[in-house]
């Protein structure tokens, strides 16, 4: 069974969730792994994605996503995920 994380409907070009419902999935289910200090990757979530995705610190030490919708706005929810784990384990200790 297919997990409700998000779905686009394309005839009214909106998502079933806010972003922010994604974000929080990414981070319940531990996607979000870390490689190195400049890689990371955003695992799928069992029964709703097949995609992996891979963060790579650019030369400002932000981090870029290989996914369709950073390529598009320059922004994404499992960036967004990304960032938020850093401040958790800033906060609760280390996530990874």
């Amino acid at each position: 069974m297919s997990q409700a994380v998000q779905h686009y409907e394309a005839s009214t070009k909106t998502f079933e969730h806010p972003v922010g419902y994604k974000i929080k999935k990414l981070l319940e289910y531990g996607c979000i792994k870390k490689i190195n200090e400049d890689e990371y990757i955003c695992l799928p979530i069992l029964g709703y994605n097949i995609n992996r995705y891979h963060f790579i610190r650019r030369p400002d030490g932000s981090f870029q996503c290989n996914c369709q919708g950073f390529h598009k706005n320059n922004n994404c929810a499992h960036r967004q995920a990304l960032y938020l784990s850093f401040k958790i384990d800033e906060r609760q200790g280390s996530l990874f």
